[in-house]
């Protein structure tokens, strides 16, 4: 299988970022309307990370004429709290895992550990 970069640089076809609306997303593929219409696009994600954007946000899409991909989603007005350089990864019901830069690690939301709950006494 080819390398994403080797295809991009393999077409003579100029690369374009543009905005685009998340329509419906499911199995690791979304639709959003951006550069060339309404259609189905591929997700990039860092390696390790599994990632389906909800529909309604706004995405940064990358075409190149043939293909488009969703390279991420705009960050929301709430930045929830994070300074520069800390991470907070959450999902639409407010549970979160934040890593401050203080080395402090913040869990929100029922914690299984090997499919066994954590019990916090």
């Amino acid at each position: 299988m080819m390398k994403l970069s080797e295809r991009i640089n393999r077409r003579n076809n100029k690369s374009t970022c543009s905005a685009g609306l998340i329509s419906t997303s499911a199995d690791r593929r979304v639709a959003a309307a951006a550069v060339n219409g309404t259609r189905q696009l591929s997700v990039v994600t860092p390696a390790g990370i599994a990632y389906i954007p909800r529909p309604r946000e706004d995405a940064v899409v990358m075409s190149d004429g043939n293909e488009q991909l969703c390279l991420g989603v705009r960050m929301m007005a709430n930045d929830r709290g994070i300074k520069p350089g800390e991470i907070m990864v959450f999902s639409s019901n407010d549970t979160y895992i934040h890593l401050t830069n203080d080395g402090k690690i913040y869990i929100s939301g029922e914690v299984y550990i090997n499919g066994e709950r954590l019990e916090v006494e």
